[in-house]
């Protein structure tokens, strides 16, 4: 397996597992949040190290790899954040789970499950939804040109329109606002949960 790849796969695993394993926290009321980071960033260290050490230690190849890994650090926290916000506020953790997962999905594919509608959408709508995207971001971070790797640029109609990827702080900035409001919202829903078992007695 390609190193230059291995920062995307992990962009792939972290849009189903990242809200899934918020939504887990939460049932526990975030008991073990500190040691899943901490795994977390233990993980993205080895990751790094083993692809730095692959590609070899020149400034390019640090500059790609720490912008690639900050990128699935940041989404990925986000993420998980999500799933935390949606398990602590709805009732069933099952609900959470598929939303939270889901919207992920949508994020990370929605644009190339649109099929053939993409080629009529706004450059700026495209643009945005790339940048929206962990996966797309990710590849763009690690200097990876995605969309016209062999298998998407026979199957995909977004290949072969104008877009343009995103600059390397453009996922950074929305998926750390992301992380930001999920946060206040897990906070906000566990302070409503406190409020309401102190009035139960």
């Amino acid at each position: 397996m390609s190193t230059a790849i291995l920062p995307i796969l992990e962009a792939a695993v972290l849009v189903v597992a990242a809200p899934l394993c918020g939504v887990a926290l939460a049932t526990r009321r975030f008991r073990g949040g500190l040691a899943a980071a901490a795994l977390f960033a233990l993980l993205l260290t080895a990751s790094a190290a083993w692809t730095l050490t692959s590609w070899g230690r020149s400034p390019d190849a640090l500059r790609v790899v720490l912008v690639s890994h900050a990128t699935l650090a940041v989404t990925g926290l986000a993420l998980a954040a999500l799933g935390g916000w949606f398990g602590s506020t709805f009732h069933d953790p099952l609900d959470a789970a598929a939303l939270s997962a889901g919207a992920a999905l949508v994020a990370a594919l929605g644009l190339f499950a649109a099929g053939p509608l993409v080629a009529d959408l706004p450059t700026g709508i495209v643009n945005a939804a790339l940048s929206a995207s962990p996966i797309v971001a990710t590849a763009s971070a690690a200097d990876v040109d995605l969309l016209r790797t062999d298998l998407l640029y026979r199957v995909s109609p977004l290949s072969h329109r104008r877009f343009e990827y995103p600059r390397w702080y453009s996922p950074l900035v929305w998926y750390g606002m992301l992380l930001l409001v999920s946060i206040a919202g897990i906070v906000g829903s566990l302070r409503r949960g406190a409020s309401s078992h102190v009035h139960c007695h």
